[in-house]
């Protein structure tokens, strides 16, 4: 089992961030890496995603919603071929700081029989400034929404 994670503070209420978070339509408006090709985010849903990695591999996936807490936590599992293989847990977790701020944390646990071999992989080496970079885009984003709404 490893982790991955990245967290950052950003200037608006966590129901302004959740409300980025969870507009799929709304994600090719600020987010460069990560694509939603079909569906929604709710409980249970399934939504087909989209990774493109600016120097690495492009892929589809499609995880199942596991919490859908508003506006607090969303979390989907993603498995690889047969649950228990390698399976990722991704959550993103709102938590308010006080005077219309957000603590975001971008985390993902990776477990499985093959944990230790994909931990290898510099597609894995490499996640975390992907989600410092994801984290860095939807904190312009929902900053930049919260500011129109209150100028």
């Amino acid at each position: 089992m490893f982790t991955i994670e990245a967290t950052t503070a950003i200037d608006a209420p966590p129901e302004q961030v959740w409300a980025v978070l969870t507009d799929a339509d709304g994600y090719a408006d600020w987010s460069s890496m990560l694509h939603v090709v079909d569906g929604t985010f709710g409980p249970d849903a399934r939504p087909t995603l989209r990774l493109e990695l600016p120097d690495g591999p492009s892929y589809a996936f499609r995880p199942t919603i596991i919490a859908f807490e508003p506006p607090r936590r969303l979390t989907w599992r993603a498995v690889t071929g047969i649950r228990g293989v390698f399976d990722g847990a991704h959550t993103f977790e709102l938590t308010p700081l006080g005077a219309g701020r957000t603590r975001l944390a971008n985390r993902e646990v990776y477990s499985g029989l093959l944990t230790p071999i994909m931990r290898r992989l510099p597609m894995m080496r490499d996640a975390q400034p992907g989600f410092a970079a994801m984290n860095a885009e939807l904190k312009a984003h929902a900053e930049q929404l919260h500011a129109d709404a209150n100028p």
